[in-house]
């Protein structure tokens, strides 16, 4: 017999004679109070939301459930695997339970995962899509990507009671390629981890939006990717006019079926109106510089695409990251220019630049910080300046 109980599925085992004879197990559904999904990551079987799954394919999404229990069962992930084809690997992700961490986490029907405090009574997991291939992960007109990771509950020991676990009211979006994906420090030790984490202690949740091969204008995840560039413009002159191409753009979507916009306009968490980011950190110029891609275009995109967030996060405090290779500097820095010119009263835009000898220190020969994808030590390195350039900038911004 299965029934719902205050957010819980219940799995109970019945003798013949219809007596109940034990209690097996509780699986906690994602629609439950007790979980919390990343906001901007997550999509569901009812547009944002649903009662069966939430799915991401982001790299850094996380989710966090808490339950009450005297029991020591191990908890058990479930996911929906169906939509993997055998062309890729499937995700893999990392769990934190009560402190005790696993990693290199297939995804599979069901993940076991250990670690569970027996000397306390509320327990917490949080889960994070560590890592996936860069494949068929955005989707097409008519159906979402299949590379993803789709989580339909947790189960606990029978006797469990889900917690409550609300979403915290501030956000932080990231959004950048493979650097910020992570690519070169894949067990969560790149720099846009590592600044959710500190902005986590300060009291926010984060969204970690980030493709491999991605930027501006140019299409992400590998060639010929299926995830489109940032903002794209076409048949811009001279840096100015052109048009945005909505069909080839994301910074409004979560994937190909699902807007990040709530009814207003404004980006959203978790759909719902009044759910903007408070901080917004995009890092793209990378791979509009070494690949092909129309100059001006990109200058553009960089102009409108600063003026569309800002419109799309009226209150957020937007910082451009320059790439670590020092890629479209000057580009960068005269849209932000350009912007602060004609909006001289919004003090909530700033530049973060490492400068050129970060930019050193990634040359192939010097080989302590890695290349093109920094190694951990270096995403470390700069995850601490830019966590310090970022809290002072959102101080100074104060009134």
């Amino acid at each position: 017999m299965r029934k719902f109980l205050s957010g819980v599925f219940v799995c109970c085992t019945f003798g013949v004679t219809g007596a109940a004879l034990a209690l097996d197990a509780v699986t906690i559904p994602v629609d439950s109070a007790a979980f919390v999904f990343s906001p901007g990551n997550w999509v569901g079987d009812a547009g944002r939301g649903g009662r069966v799954f939430r799915q991401t394919w982001n790299p850094g999404a996380y989710f966090r459930v808490t339950w009450e229990s005297g029991a020591t069962n191990e908890p058990t992930l479930v996911l929906d695997t169906s939509t993997y084809d055998g062309s890729f690997p499937p995700p893999v992700l990392a769990c934190d339970l009560d402190g005790i961490w696993s990693s290199d986490l297939p995804c599979a029907k069901e993940i076991s995962v250990s670690g569970i405090n027996p000397k306390i009574k509320r327990h917490v997991l949080t889960g994070y899509l560590k890592k996936s291939q860069q494949v068929k992960r955005w989707g097409m007109e008519n159906a979402s990507g299949i590379n993803v990771v789709r989580v339909m509950g947790l189960r606990v020991a029978g006797g469990s009671t889900p917690g409550a676990n609300a979403a915290k009211p501030k956000w932080l979006m990231i959004v950048g390629d493979s650097i910020t994906e992570g690519c070169g420090a894949y067990e969560l030790e790149g720099y846009s981890h590592l600044v959710g984490q500190a902005f986590r202690s300060l009291g926010y949740d984060y969204c970690l939006s980030a493709c491999g091969w991605s930027g501006w204008i140019f299409r992400g995840d590998n060639p010929p990717g299926d995830v489109p560039g940032f903002y794209v413009i076409t048949n811009s002159v001279n840096g100015a006019g052109g048009k945005c191409v909505d069909s080839m753009s994301r910074w409004n979507k979560i994937d190909s079926l699902h807007p990040l916009l709530d009814a207003k306009g404004h980006i959203s968490a978790y759909g719902e109106a009044g759910q903007e980011p408070a901080v917004i950190l995009i890092n793209y110029g990378t791979n509009d510089a070494i690949h092909p891609t129309d100059a001006s275009d990109v200058k553009a995109s960089m102009a409108q695409g600063i003026e569309a967030l800002r419109k799309a996060a009226p209150n957020a405090h937007i910082f451009i990251l320059i790439p670590f290779g020092q890629y479209k500097t000057q580009e960068l820095h005269a849209a932000v220019a350009a912007f602060q010119s004609a909006h001289p009263n919004d003090q909530k835009i700033s530049i973060i630049d490492l400068g050129p000898d970060a930019a050193r220190a990634l040359t192939p020969k010097n080989g302590y910080w890695g290349g093109l994808h920094p190694n951990p030590r270096a995403h470390a390195t700069f995850a601490a300046q830019i966590i310090a350039q970022m809290v002072t900038g959102l101080r100074s911004s104060q009134p």
